[in-house]
């Protein structure tokens, strides 16, 4: 089912994106976004690049060589760690068409849009 409904996506309080189009199949909503500042965004789509690589590569490497390519990985994207560690600790909020506002857990960006669980 697809939602066109607008929503607010914020991060730690503060307005990021506006949810333009979005569907939800249990437990995944998957929504299409304008952001609101773009190098942000961007920033933000590149930082959960990492996460995404960690969970495929955890078991497949040593604990050296890990950390060897995942500091390759993060160079590569042009990431420093602090903006690694705020997309992995940051707060993400979607304010809902009535005004709700409610956690997007797990929240992921991929290719200009998001997913997140409610």
């Amino acid at each position: 089912m697809i939602f066109e409904a607008k929503m607010l996506l914020r991060c730690d309080g503060k307005p990021f994106a506006t949810i333009v189009r979005y569907g939800y199949e249990t437990p995944w909503a998957t929504a299409g976004l304008r952001a609101d500042d773009p190098a942000a965004f961007d920033r933000e789509n590149r930082a959960a690049a990492p996460n995404r690589w960690s969970c495929e590569q955890a078991e497949k490497l040593t604990d050296d060589e890990y950390d060897a390519q995942y500091e390759r990985e993060r160079a590569r994207l042009g990431l420093s760690d602090a903006d690694v560690r705020h997309y992995e600790s940051a707060a993400w909020t979607i304010v809902t068409a009535d005004g709700t506002e409610r956690q997007a857990y797990s929240l992921d960006f991929a290719d200009g849009h998001i997913q997140w669980r409610w």
